[in-house]
């Protein structure tokens, strides 16, 4: 038990809720949408490719962020490994560059199109819109989720009674006999 009395103080609640467990898990999913959604908004927007780096640093910012909360709470004092940080950058620069192709390629079949040449303030909203909204709702699911992890540490600690036995009441236990210590 002393383990689980590590987590940092979140949530104000005072009773357990499923729906706050609910929230905080259905914003974690939103988050994980988010940056697909805005890359297939950009090619909607028809915005530059670049765009793509963009949200893909977004993504590997709030990833980082993320990890050293995770680290955080579990006690660690190290940062994460930054050899994973390219790797990391080039697969979520082709998900989100196939996502953003086939969202202009089904676009290219109703209309004609045809992409921004330059950058411009719509990209760095976009990305910067997106990374804000992704690491808010990161945050508040942190946030509801260490609290309700907090009040099932407090309901078990508060309900755990250790045993009292034969032991207890100034005798000894001795492969399985019992014997007092006054009879001696």
């Amino acid at each position: 038990m002393q383990i689980m009395t590590h987590i940092l103080p979140g949530g104000s609640n005072d009773r357990l809720s499923p729906d706050s467990i609910r929230l905080a898990l259905r914003l974690r999913l939103l988050s994980l949408i988010a940056f697909p959604v805005a890359a297939a908004l950009s090619a909607v927007l028809q915005r530059s490719f670049l765009i793509l780096l963009l949200l893909a640093g977004g993504m590997m910012l709030v990833s980082w962020i993320e990890r050293i909360r995770f680290l955080r709470a579990t006690g660690e004092t190290r940062m994460p490994d930054p050899g994973a940080f390219w790797p990391g950058f080039a697969v979520r620069t082709g998900l989100l560059m196939g996502i953003f192709v086939v969202t202009l390629g089904l676009l290219a079949l109703f209309r004609d199109t045809s992409l921004a040449r330059g950058f411009g303030w719509p990209d760095l909203l976009v990305a910067g819109g997106t990374t804000l909204i992704v690491y808010l709702m990161n945050l508040a699911s942190a946030q509801m989720a260490t609290g309700q992890a907090n009040l099932v540490v407090a309901k078990v600690n508060a309900s755990y009674q250790p045993q009292r036995g034969p032991a207890d009441e100034a005798g000894d236990i001795i492969e399985g006999e019992y014997s007092d210590t006054d009879m001696r």
